[in-house]
């Protein structure tokens, strides 16, 4: 968007004045013209010349003075520095975050100034743990919360031809509490490292701090625009079904500007909107903080919607605001304008059967969430099956957080198939750039606040509310953004503690947001008063919420697939197998479809490593493997517990061993260390976590499920951790915005696509629609002995199926001549023009039973590019090759991986560069594993 690009601007420089008939860009807090950015960023928009403001990291009883990077954190600074090793390193993060708490920084800088009569804002985007904030050696306040703006008026007088500024961390016992206000996984989480530092007040574990947002110096003339925050109402009736461009009812965008007036002031607000429409109000504004309302419409003639990913094209329009004070013209420096981008689209989070015509008349005056239903959103009017994940913060250190890698990674969710992201509500509030993405890209946002309880819970006190508005503000244009809710697993029950969410939290988002629907917290049952039946929008009441004790859960969370059987901070120390779930056990007796009662998922999943390449460069080579070369510690404690001794993998969070045994058998040596042992135990540790969550949601779509939010996208360093993607920062052996697991590569191929056929437990088996319009095609059952190679039909046939959610066609395959030591099943599912929709290899017993004969993998890189920039690789196998995987250092992905692939076949995949192509990189780096390389053979030598 206009007004980021030069939010991000570099350097003391002002913005060139915009001639009188162009779009000004528009700023956060302030006039464009004057705005002084005295923070960096990778991103320069102004003269090349300028130059980066050079910020000083300073510890006087440590008698460190370092450069530092604004935004950025302490211990990123620190390491880039020298004086600390890479913090993610072995369990570097514990001696890092011992000295980033027990003693007192300061950031600090000096700049000039020219002498004015305007008054100015000094204005902190973010700064993380408490810090005061001074001029001049003039304390101006402190800062407590990590995710609320701080705006410091300052006097004409307060500025001097030198000024310096200084944000000071006090240390130790002199530490300003925040009361949980930062990141909730900040210091640990059941993916995340765990520190030894905590703060007092809430026990909470700390880690880096810093000034985490930008910072500006903003001289104002007459007034700052503050936000601008339109919001868009459907003006039809209630759609049940999909809306059409140029045939719905329009739209109303409410649109308010909140302006800061140096002094009483008078002038004029106008509003335009790209699609024609425009509105003038002329106002009268106090010293200090003033709002303004307008309202502008868009008849279905003027527009075209915005839809998810899959339904239809993301359209989205500038809304442009521009303040004109009294006596001025069109091109004077004191007019402020900014621009904001908003999609066309009404969304229902749906609790009853709104496909009965009674009860949508019956509902329509009703407050209150449905009861003992289910859970579902419309957008536009089309029902949406919710297939996606939870996002975590990409790292815990916020100066390696790049708009780079936020946006690939959620590319990487729209090319899996997923059309939902959570936020979830232990991190943080992410960049704009993730945002602005989901909008461009079709990825619907179920977004919890930042609560997460167990030392970051909410108080109803001036900071958090001024926290949730600004948030809020900030955040509602968005399109994709379809549901705030209150918390994550803080079960909201009136008269409780946590009733606090109803009363305050989402009491105060209402206030701010009436154009989507809101929720208790993530899961919940839903609400008693305070929102429109059929929507979920707010109505203006009270909120208070059902009872959960007293209703059917609707939304939930788990199972979640635990690692276990080595002595680590998460995980039972001692080993606990489990079932796994193959073949699946699935039957057609369940009512599927949105009329039907029906479960929303938002959490469930498995543990996961990540591959050698990512995290081989954070520990040390005699540590390559899975019990890390060394005794194992002696860990105890609840949940999070507390390691004794010095082996690294007991901080990599949870253990693999169970995964791996009980899908690879016991006679895999997970104690082995090197390069050879490390690279299979990672392999079998990524399948395992992959044919977990395979088999949980085959298992979930043979159900009435309309929501499947897997726990997790990313990761947020090289661990035992929940995501389908990798670390994705800038880091040695890492792919920036993350390297796709095995697990990614399924979604993509069938767990995550609209129309998918499985089988399971006596051959039996589905073919599910979950597109919102009619399927015909055909479905393709093979069964493959992976001995001879030899190919037969189990089933054949061709199908449609009425628009789903949830359309179902249920059918057997005879399995009874079918080995399942010898032969797997593959399925494909044809649309009737001939596209591939899906396809994927089923296993009806272990891999640990399957009889392998070694396939030879061969890979070749060709050197010549296709016209997309693509490179084609062909992979060749000598005898049925199961569960192929290509992993390299490139920046990339390839088209297909951890496939099954045909004796004597020869497959083309493809690498898709994130970015330049790093040819030479995938040549020299580019590996080929099957399940043929590791499995041990009696009659066979293993080839690795």
């Amino acid at each position: 968007m206009v007004w980021r690009a030069l939010l991000w601007t570099l350097g003391l420089v002002a913005a060139p004045a915009a001639a009188a008939s162009s779009t000004r860009p528009a700023v956060l807090v302030g006039d464009a013209l004057g705005a002084r950015y005295i923070s960096c960023s990778s991103a320069r928009t102004l003269d090349s010349a300028s130059d980066c403001p050079v910020w000083q990291l300073s510890s006087k009883e440590l008698r460190i003075r370092v450069n530092a990077t604004v935004p950025g954190d302490l211990i990123n600074d620190l390491h880039r520095a020298g004086i600390l090793e890479e913090p993610l390193f072995e369990k570097n993060f514990k001696q890092a975050s011992w000295l980033a708490f027990n003693y007192t920084w300061s950031y600090s800088l000096t700049f000039p100034a020219q002498p004015s009569n305007k008054k100015t804002l000094l204005v902190f985007d973010g700064i993380k743990m408490g810090a005061e904030v001074w001029l001049n050696g003039q304390m101006l306040g402190t800062a407590q919360d990590q995710f609320l703006r701080y705006v410091f008026p300052l006097s004409a007088e307060a500025l001097l031809a030198s000024n310096t500024l200084e944000v000071r961390f006090p240390g130790g016992a002199e530490r300003i509490d925040t009361q949980g206000r930062f990141s909730a996984c900040t210091g640990g989480w059941d993916w995340a490292p765990y520190t030894d530092t905590r703060e007092a007040s809430t026990n909470a574990n700390t880690f880096s701090l810093g000034i985490t947002g930008h910072v500006m110096l903003v001289p104002v003339e007459r007034a700052a625009i503050q936000h601008v925050v339109p919001q868009v109402f459907y003006n039809g009736p209630y759609p049940t079904t999909a809306l059409k461009d140029r045939e719905h009812g329009g739209f109303d965008v409410a649109v308010t500007v909140h302006l800061w007036a140096a002094d009483a002031i008078s002038g004029n607000v106008e509003l335009e909107g790209a699609w024609g429409a425009k509105k003038s109000v002329s106002v009268k504004l106090n010293e200090g903080d003033n709002s303004v309302k307008l309202n502008i419409s868009a008849s279905a003639e003027d527009i075209q919607l915005w839809w998810p990913s899959g339904l239809g094209e993301q359209h989205t329009y500038a809304v442009q605001v521009r303040f004109m004070p009294s006596g001025v013209d069109a091109s004077a420096e004191s007019v402020l304008a900014v621009e904001r981008h908003i999609g066309f689209r009404t969304v229902a989070l749906v609790t009853g059967n709104d496909t009965d015509p009674a009860y949508v008349s019956e509902s329509f005056a009703q407050e209150g969430s449905g009861t003992n239903f289910g859970m579902f959103f419309r957008v536009n009017g089309a029902a949406i099956m919710s297939m996606g994940a939870n996002v975590i913060p990409m790292d815990e250190l916020d100066g390696r957080l790049s708009d780079t890698a936020h946006i690939r990674m959620v590319r990487s969710a729209q090319e899996a198939g997923m059309n939902m992201l959570r936020v979830w509500g232990g991190g943080i509030f992410l960049p704009d750039s993730f945002y602005d993405a989901c909008d461009e890209m079709g990825l619907l946002v179920y977004h919890d606040m930042q609560y997460a309880q167990s030392g970051h819970a909410p108080q109803a006190c001036a900071a958090q509310d001024a926290e949730l508005r600004h948030q809020v503000r900030r955040l509602s244009h968005h399109p994709s953004i379809a549901v705030w809710d209150g918390c994550n697993e803080c079960q909201v029950i009136m008269g409780t503690p946590t009733g606090i969410y109803a009363t305050f939290v989402l009491t105060v988002v209402a206030q701010e947001d009436q154009s989507r629907p809101i929720w208790p917290s993530c899961p919940a049952v839903g609400w008693a008063t305070g929102v429109h039946r059929l929507t979920s929008l707010p109505n203006g009441n009270a909120l208070t919420t059902l009872d959960p004790d007293k209703y059917t859960p609707i939304e939930t969370h788990g199972y979640y697939q635990h690692g276990a059987g080595f002595p680590a901070v998460n995980g039972n120390n001692e080993m606990e197998l489990f079932p796994s779930n193959i073949p699946i056990n699935i039957s057609p007796h369940t009512a599927t479809g949105i009329d039907q009662a029906n479960v929303f998922a938002s959490e469930f999943g498995s543990v996961g490593m990540s591959s050698f390449e990512s995290m081989a460069p954070t520990l040390h080579p005699d540590h390559w493997g899975l019990h890390g070369g060394a005794p194992a510690d002696t860990c105890g404690g609840g949940f999070a517990k507390e390691c004794i001794g010095d082996n690294v993998m007991a901080e990599r969070n949870y253990p693999c061993d169970n995964l791996i045994i009980v899908y690879f058998g016991d006679q895999v040596n997970l104690s082995a260390t090197g390069e050879k042992s490390f690279k299979q135990q990672l392999y079998y540790c990524m399948l395992a976590q992959a044919l977990v969550v395979k088999a949980d949601i085959e298992t979930r779509r043979g159900l009435n499920e309309l929501g499947l939010i897997v726990w997790q996208l990313n990761e947020i360093w090289p661990t035992g951790g929940w995501g389908s993607i990798e670390y994705g920062t800038e880091m040695p052996g890492q792919v920036v915005g993350g390297r796709w697991k095995p697990l990614h590569y399924w979604y993509r191929s069938s767990l995550f696509q609209d129309v998918m056929a499985t089988c399971g437990m006596h051959g039996q088996c589905y073919l599910r629609n979950d597109a919102p319009v009619p399927f015909n095609g055909k479905v393709d059952i093979m069964s493959w002995h992976l001995h001879t190679g030899e190919a037969s039909v189990a089933s054949s046939f061709d199908v449609s199926l009425p628009a789903g959610p949830g359309a179902m066609h249920w059918f057997t395959v005879d399995v009874k001549s079918i080995d399942p030591s010898s032969m797997v099943l593959t399925s494909s599912v044809t649309s009737s023009q001939g596209s591939l929709l899906s396809h994927h290899t089923i296993l009806l017993t272990e891999p640990k039973n399957l009889q392998l004969r070694s396939a030879e993998i061969a890979c070749s890189v060709q050197d010549h590019l296709s016209t997309d920039g693509n490179v084609a690789i062909e992979v060749t196998a000598s005898s049925p090759a199961l569960y192929v995987t290509l992993t390299t250092l490139a920046q990339g992905r390839f088209s297909d991986n951890a496939f099954f692939l045909e004796k004597g076949s020869r497959k083309v995949i493809h690498f898709l560069p994130f970015g330049k192509l790093e040819l030479d990189t995938l040549k020299q780096s580019l590996r080929c594993e099957d399940l043929s390389m590791y499995k041990q053979r009696k009659e066979e030598t293993i080839v690795i």
